[in-house]
């Protein structure tokens, strides 16, 4: 029986893609259509999940966010034969990007989702990034009134980040609750599902970019591709609670 749920922050309670495209718009100036904006914006999620997998599986290969930022950038250029990327160019993305994501709102229904979830289940986050940035978003978002600072740890708080399934254990203690206990909603396969599953968690896979399902060994529990399909399955979980 879950008790717990869990929620990844970035790409799962707000959307990263406005952000994405005023800080692409201000810094390439391609006069994008949306259609081929939503093409450019996922294939470049992809990428940059990609990149953090393989910066974390392979010891010598360790990427900063701005490396990762650019090879992303880079496979998304060299797809859509665009022009205008450069060292120089993506630095300013990413700086544009950081800037952008300073007015970010939460999903529409979730504040609703939340008031229902706090009195069914415990509540946690687990989120990837430093504690000034991610608890900087949390506190923009409003989290904090659903989610203590208990409630909640940083890659920089566990000293480890996702994919490390060290995370989900240090959560396990925290709520003194098994893994089977407990539900992990997130939007990166490979930075929330496997490491969730790994840990013996069950998984809601936000999956709005429609990203494919890497290893047939690790199938999230539930899949969901908008928020109001989360706002749902989260609602009706509650409602199976007494």
């Amino acid at each position: 029986m879950i008790k717990a749920i869990v929620f990844d922050v970035d790409d799962t309670l707000y959307d990263i893609k406005p952000s994405f495209t005023q800080a692409f718009d201000e810094i390439f100036n391609l006069n994008i259509s949306e259609e081929l904006m939503n093409e450019i914006f996922s294939n470049f999620t992809q990428q940059r999940q990609l990149a953090v997998v393989e910066s974390n599986s392979d010891s010598d290969l360790k990427l900063s966010k701005e490396e990762i930022d650019f090879h992303s950038l880079h496979h998304t250029f060299k797809k859509f034969d665009l022009l205008g990327l450069t060292q120089e160019t993506a630095s300013a993305f990413t700086n544009a990007f950081m800037s952008a994501s300073n007015s970010i709102h939460l999903f529409d229904g979730l504040t609703t989702v939340f008031n229902t979830l706090t009195t069914k289940f415990k509540l946690g986050i687990i989120t990837n990034g430093s504690n000034d940035v991610q608890l900087a978003k949390i506190m923009k978002l409003k989290l904090h009134h659903w989610f203590s600072r208990e409630q909640i740890i940083t890659s920089e708080d566990a000293k480890a980040k996702k994919p490390d399934p060290l995370i989900f254990t240090l959560m396990n203690r925290k709520f003194n609750l098994r893994g089977n206990e407990m539900m992990y909603v997130g939007s990166s396969y490979f930075e929330d599902i496997v490491p969730a599953k790994k840990a013996g968690w069950e998984t809601v896979w936000y999956n709005s970019h429609q990203s494919p399902i890497a290893d047939p060994q690790i199938i999230p529990d539930q899949t969901v591709t908008t928020p109001d399909e989360l706002r749902d399955l989260l609602m009706d979980l509650a409602a199976q609670v007494d």
